[in-house]
C-alpha cells in the first residue's frame, strides 16, 4: 500500500553537511557529523513503523515494533504461487517468538501474507521471515500476526480479497496470451493473477515446471472506462483455430489504435469450464466496482498529436511543444516546426540528424544536439518563425550524449550544461544581436553521464549506481546524493544499476530513479522514505511532469504520483518512446507510425490543440512558391477527387 512520505527536518537550517561549499573548499570535510553518527553503529538496522495496526495483528500484550533488517547482501527467496495449507487434528504448543524479517528481492510473483495483494517490484519487494516463511509488504510488517510461525487461525488464505478497500487476490491460474509477433505466431504460457482490481499477466517459459519471473507482462485495471470480459466469437475476427473458440474470452480496454480507441486481448484458458469461471469471476469483480463507484484515478487521456501520414513522423527521434498550436520535430532530415491547426510546416536551418531539442525560453534560444558528430547548435527562438538567422556552433561538445539548460543567479542568467561520456561542460548563454557563450565549468564525473538535470541552481548528474549534484554558481566539491555509510543504501553498490533521471521533490528531498529501482534521499543522501517505488517491468526510460513520473518499459507506461508514491495508471502501448523529457510527446511504432500526446486531465486548457487527424494517404507534403523552406500539408490539386467508377 502506498505510504505517505516522511519530510525530515530541513537539514539546511542545522550544522549537518557533507561539503562545505561556501568557503570554496575543494576536499572533504574533516569532521563530518553525519559520518560521525554512521561509524558510531555501523550496523545500524532499518526500522519501520507504522501508526496503525490490525486488531488480529497482537497476540497478546503489546510488542515493540518489528525489525526489518536491511543488509547489502539479501537473502533470494523463491517461494511458491500457491502456498498450500497443512492441517492437523493434532496442535502441538510452540514456543512463542517474533519474526525476524529480511528485505528480500523475490524471484517469482509472490503475494503479500497479510493482505494477499502482489508484491510488485524488480528488487526488495517485500520483506520475509528467515525463520517461518511468511512474506509481506514493508508496510504491512506492523499489521502481521506477532507469532512466529503464525497460527493457524490467523493465516489468511492465498484467494482474499478486501473489497471496500480494492486490495488482495480474487483469483489466479494458467491461461495462454498470444505471442509477442501476434496470434499467427501462436500462443504463450502465462501465469494470470487477478489482485487489487486488475488483471496481472506474466509470460512464461513453456517447460512444465517452470516459474514466471517478477516483470509483469501486462497489465489490465478493471477501473478503466471502457473494461469488458466476454466470450470470443467467429464475428470477432480473431486470427484463431475453430477448436480454440470454446476455450478463448477476450479482456477490452482502452488505448490509442486507429479506427477505435479500445484493444482487446484474447486469452485461452485449458478448458472450457475454465473459461467460464474466469469470465465469470472477472465480470462479477467490475459490476462490485461499478456498484461502488470506484473512482478513476488516470491521469492521462491519450491523444493523436497530428495526421500519422505525415512523412516526417516516420522518423522522428525527438520533439518539443513550442506552443499550443506548433510543435518542433526532429528526425533524419533536419529540425521541422509543425503547425498543427493550419497544416503549415517550416524547415529550421540545414542542419541534419537532428538527436535532441532543448528549449531554453528564458533566454529566447533553442540548442539541438544534431549531426554525425552529435555537436551542440544554438539559434534564436525566432527561427523558429522561419526567419533567417545564424547558427552557432560550440565545437567542443563534438561527441556529447545529452544536455540540459535552466537559470542560476535567481534566474539572472542561463545556463546549458552538455555531457561527453564521462564530463560535462557548463556555459553560460548569452543574447544581444547574436548568440554567445561562455564556459565557466568542466566537470569530470566518476564514469560516463547517463541522466541530468539542474535543480535549484545546482547540476544534478546520474551515472551508473549514482548521482552527484554540483554547485552551478560556486566552485565546491559535489553533494553525494547516495550516503555512503547509509546502509540501508549500500544495495546500489552491490548491485550496479543504470541511472534513469532524479527528481526535485522539495528544496530537501528527492526521487533518484534507477533501472531497477526508486529511492528517496534527502540533502544529506540520507534515505528519506522507508519505501521504495516499485517498477512492474524493467524500464527503458522515466520522464517526469510534476507530480507525475512515466516509467516506460517494453509494453506499457506506468505512472506514478511521486509525492503519495501512489502507481495511478498504466497505459498499455508497446514499443512507444517519449519525445522530450516530459514524455507529452511520444512515437508509438504500430503498423502505423503515429505521434501521441499524453494530455492531462488534471490541467485547465490544452497544452497543444488537437487537429482531426486522418489516415488520408494522399496527403503531401507541398512546398511553397515562394520559400524553399515553407510547406503545406495537403493533397496536392488534381488529386482530391474520388476514384473513378465511385
Amino acid at each position: 500500500m502506498p505510504q505517505k512520505g516522511i519530510v525530515p527536518e530541513d537539514p539546511r537550517s542545522s550544522s549537518v553537511a557533507l561539503c562545505d561549499t561556501a568557503t570554496g573548499a575543494t576536499a572533504q570535510c574533516e569532521t563530518d557529523p553525519v559520518e560521525n553518527i554512521f561509524e558510531q553503529n555501523l550496523k545500524i538496522k532499518f526500522y519501520i513503523s507504522s501508526g496503525s495496526t490490525s486488531p488480529s495483528s497482537h497476540s497478546g500484550d503489546e510488542a515493540d515494533p518489528v525489525k526489518i533488517v536491511d543488509s547489502a547482501h539479501l537473502p533470494v527467496h523463491t517461494p511458491t504461487i500457491k502456498r498450500k495449507e497443512c492441517h492437523s487434528s493434532i496442535l502441538f504448543p510452540t514456543k512463542s517468538k517474533s519474526h525476524r524479517f529480511f528485505l528480500t528481492s523475490f524471484t517469482a510473483p509472490t503475494k503479500c501474507h497479510q493482505c494477499t495483494s502482489l508484491m510488485v517490484g524488480l528488487i526488495r519487494q517485500g520483506c520475509a521471515c528467515d525463520a517461518c516463511g511468511f512474506s509481506c509488504h514493508t508496510t504491512c510488517v506492523e499489521k502481521a500476526p506477532r507469532a512466529c510461525p503464525v497460527p493457524s487461525q490467523q493465516k489468511k488464505g492465498a484467494l482474499c480479497l478486501d473489497a471496500q478497500e480494492g486490495i488482495g487476490t480474487a483469483y489466479e491460474g494458467h491461461v495462454w496470451i498470444p505471442k509477442k509477433a501476434g496470434l499467427k505466431k501462436g500462443w504463450q504460457r502465462a501465469l494470470a493473477i487477478v489482485c487489487d482490481f486488475k488483471l496481472f499477466l506474466y509470460n512464461m517459459d513453456e517447460e512444465k515446471d517452470s516459474k514466471p519471473n517478477v516483470v509483469v507482462s501486462q497489465v489490465i485495471d478493471m477501473r478503466d472506462g471502457a473494461f469488458s470480459v466476454s466470450s470470443v466469437w467467429p464475428s470477432d475476427f480473431i486470427p484463431a483455430r475453430r477448436k480454440e473458440m470454446p476455450r478463448m474470452f477476450k479482456v477490452t480496454a482502452s488505448q490509442l489504435s486507429a479506427p477505435s480507441n479500445q484493444y482487446s486481448v484474447p486469452i485461452l484458458a485449458d478448458s472450457e469450464n475454465d473459461k467460464c469461471e474466469w469470465v465469470g469471476v472477472l465480470s462479477d469483480l467490475h459490476k462490485m466496482l461499478r456498484k461502488s463507484h470506484s473512482r478513476d484515478r488516470s491521469v492521462y487521456v491519450l491523444k493523436e498529436a497530428y495526421d500519422s501520414s505525415l512523412p516526417l513522423i516516420k522518423t522522428t527521434q525527438t520533439a518539443a511543444i513550442i506552443d499550443h498550436k506548433r510543435i518542433a520535430l526532429g528526425n533524419e532530415e533536419g529540425l521541422f516546426v509543425v503547425h498543427v491547426t493550419i497544416d503549415e510546416i517550416i524547415r529550421v536551418g540545414d542542419m541534419k540528424k537532428i538527436h535532441q531539442i532543448e528549449l531554453i525560453p528564458h533566454g529566447q534560444m533553442v540548442a539541438v544536439i544534431s549531426g554525425r558528430s552529435h555537436h551542440v547548435q544554438l539559434f534564436p527562438m525566432s527561427a523558429l518563425d522561419g526567419r533567417k538567422t545564424d547558427i552557432h556552433k560550440l565545437a567542443e561538445t563534438k561527441g556529447c550524449q545529452t544536455m540540459t539548460s535552466g537559470t542560476v543567479c535567481q534566474g539572472a542568467h542561463t545556463c546549458l550544461c552538455v555531457a561527453r561520456k564521462s564530463q560535462v561542460f557548463c556555459y553560460e548563454l548569452f543574447q544581444s544581436k547574436k548568440i554567445s557563450h561562455r564556459k565557466f565549468k568542466k566537470l569530470q564525473i566518476p564514469t560516463n553521464v547517463q541522466c541530468m538535470a539542474i535543480f535549484s541552481e545546482e547540476l544534478c548528474v546520474g551515472f551508473q549506481s549514482g548521482f552527484l549534484r554540483y554547485p552551478l554558481r560556486r566552485e565546491g566539491i559535489p553533494y553525494r546524493m547516495l550516503h555512503s555509510h547509509d546502509p540501508t543504501l549500500s544495495f546500489i553498490a552491490h548491485q550496479p544499476m543504470d541511472a534513469l533521471c532524479a527528481i526535485e521533490i522539495s528544496s530537501i528531498e528527492y526521487l533518484l530513479c534507477f533501472k531497477s529501482i526508486g529511492i528517496y534521499t534527502d540533502s544529506r543522501g540520507l534515505r528519506s522514505r522507508p519505501i521504495e517505488l516499485m517498477w512492474l517491468a524493467t524500464p527503458t526510460y522515466c520522464c517526469y511532469n510534476a507530480p507525475y513520473l512515466s516509467v516506460y518499459s517494453e509494453n506499457a507506461v506506468d505512472i506514478f504520483n511521486v509525492n503519495s508514491m501512489d502507481w495511478i495508471q498504466t497505459v498499455p502501448l508497446k514499443k512507444v518512446r517519449p519525445l522530450n523529457s516530459e514524455g507529452s510527446l511520444n512515437i508509438l511504432p504500430s503498423e502505423t507510425i503515429r505521434l501521441i500526446y499524453f494530455k492531462n486531465k488534471m490541467t485547465y486548457g490544452d497544452e497543444l490543440v488537437f487537429p482531426e487527424t486522418s489516415d488520408n494517404r494522399q496527403k503531401q507534403m507541398v512546398r511553397h512558391l515562394h520559400s524553399k523552406r515553407r510547406y503545406s500539408f495537403r493533397v496536392p490539386r488534381g488529386k482530391g477527387g474520388p476514384p473513378a467508377g465511385l
